[in-house]
């Protein structure tokens, strides 16, 4: 009896300790799960938070357009300062507080910045999201603060512009980067908003051969040489062709297009400032030989370094807002994928290079190359050879700049804006203008405007942004 008595207790320890380890390995899995649902949750209440925040910015933009600031529950705080809070329902039954505020700077800038909380078990799960657009001015507005936005014409150069181009000749057109995923397909979805222009009064400001201008050409008061084939059957496919939507042909010159009447002004470009930036310091030339991630969506990036040198197999990918002061030479012959809401500019110094495949974000105002002056106090060259892709902005006005394409089928394509000095294209490459950069409208009506209010927003800046960085914004202003 005594052996069995043993034996029982031994079966009774061991069931003990089994159950004691069942135990714990229960406990630890529910505390799993339990982490897991909660992380789930949180991630899932951050994104409602981000598209609320998303969603106050296109409140606050509807009605800075329909000029309802200081009605329907915009409280004005302060001159030029006006807020709006809301809440919702989401998901479980968390109740989500929303505040807007929208502060107008000078130029008819707007900062607008949209925070978002929920609280989940007395702590705050957050989303911030900030952005800046400018008011598009009337006609009338226009007229009296001349040459106000050259990105909303197309290609602008303040001397003179070539277009000399191999046979069946150069294509330029509109488009909307918003159609499409932002690629232009020139006669399907393009249209005729483009403008080739210079305020230069010099004859001969304005040369073209062998090319498609879906839109405008105009000059300050200068020359304006083009040959149109339009009457030789054997040669409609070369030299100039100029039309608009309503100018009844395929093939060459519409008059009503071309004029010698624009007077916008070229300004220099306004530099950004590193202030409100993680500064970081690249000395070393070889850095750029990679594959490499720069930039955070929690806090804007400022790269200082003395040249960027990239290879044809490096790729350089940009999240956040990123800024590159590039001190002399610009070489990029990496791709370059700037990530749906970031924005990358590059200033350089010196000599600008782009032969790069691929550089096409949808939007091409999320990519802009600042040609400042260098230590001799001269302007760098700008050259884009042999490229597939670009999309982006060339805001040069004191350099020449040239575009030299791929020859063959399918062309490079150029998608934006350039200002320039001297601008040259040269070799199959195609020009797409987005009207998302700011159109200035009818080109043939700018004496006719008299229509006042504020119209459409051109988006200058978008970022998430870090909620206390939100909170200070919101309440320094």
């Amino acid at each position: 009896m005594k052996k069995f008595s043993d034996r029982r207790g031994s079966a009774i320890i061991l069931a003990l300790i089994f159950a004691a380890a069942a135990m714990i390995v229960i406990v630890s899995q529910t505390l799993s799960i339990t982490q897991q649902y909660e992380t789930t949750l949180r991630y899932g209440l951050g994104q409602s938070a981000f598209h609320l925040s998303e969603s106050g910015l296109e409140l606050a933009m509807h009605a800075i357009t329909e000029e309802e600031m200081g009605t329907d529950g915009w409280a004005p705080e302060a001159p030029n300062l006006w807020k709006k809070k809301f809440s919702q329902p989401v998901f479980k039954g968390y109740d989500a507080a929303t505040e807007v505020y929208v502060y107008k700077g000078d130029d008819d800038i707007y900062t607008i910045t949209a925070l978002t909380g929920i609280d989940v078990s007395g702590e705050q799960v957050e989303s911030a999201v900030e952005i800046k657009v400018k008011q598009n001015r009337s006609d009338s507005e226009e007229e009296d603060n001349t040459g106000s936005g050259v990105f909303g014409y197309g290609l602008v150069a303040k001397d003179s512009i070539k277009l000399n181009h191999n046979n069946p000749g150069m294509r330029i057109a509109s488009y909307n980067s918003d159609v499409n995923y932002g690629v232009p397909i020139f006669g399907e979805n393009t249209g005729y908003a483009a403008t080739v222009a210079t305020p230069s009064a010099n004859n001969g400001a304005i040369n073209i051969n062998n090319a498609f201008i879906h839109g405008a050409v105009r000059s300050g008061g200068g020359s304006i040489g083009f040959n149109s084939g339009y009457n030789n059957p054997n040669q409609q496919g070369q030299n100039a062709t100029v039309i608009g939507e309503d100018s009844g042909m395929s093939w060459g010159v519409d008059q009503n297009r071309m004029s010698s009447d624009f007077d916008g002004e070229v300004t220099d470009p306004t530099l950004p400032v590193s202030d409100g930036y993680t500064v970081q310091n690249i000395p070393n030339q070889n850095y750029w030989k990679d594959t490499l991630s720069i930039g955070s969506w929690n806090q804007p990036t400022w790269i200082e370094t003395e040249r960027i040198d990239t290879r044809q197999q490096d790729k350089i990918t940009i999240s956040g807002d990123v800024v590159m002061n590039v001190k002399r030479n610009l070489n990029l012959a990496g791709d370059i994928e700037i990530q749906p809401g970031a924005t990358l500019t590059i200033i350089a110094g010196e000599n600008i290079h782009v032969t790069a495949n691929e550089i096409d974000q949808q939007h091409p105002a999320q990519f802009q190359i600042i040609a400042k002056a260098n230590q001799w106090g001269g302007a760098p060259d700008v050259v884009l050879n042999n490229f597939d892709v670009f999309s982006g902005i060339i805001n040069a006005p004191n350099s020449n700049v040239r575009l030299a394409g791929v020859g063959g089928t399918p062309k490079s394509q150029f998608r934006g804006a350039i200002v320039a000095k001297y601008i040259e294209v040269t070799n199959g490459a195609e020009f797409y203008y987005d009207v998302n950069l700011g159109n200035p409208g009818d080109e043939d009506d700018d004496d006719d405007g008299d229509e006042e209010g504020i119209g459409d927003l051109t988006l200058l800046h978008w970022a998430e942004i870090p909620p206390k960085q939100a909170r200070e914004s919101l309440y320094n202003l």
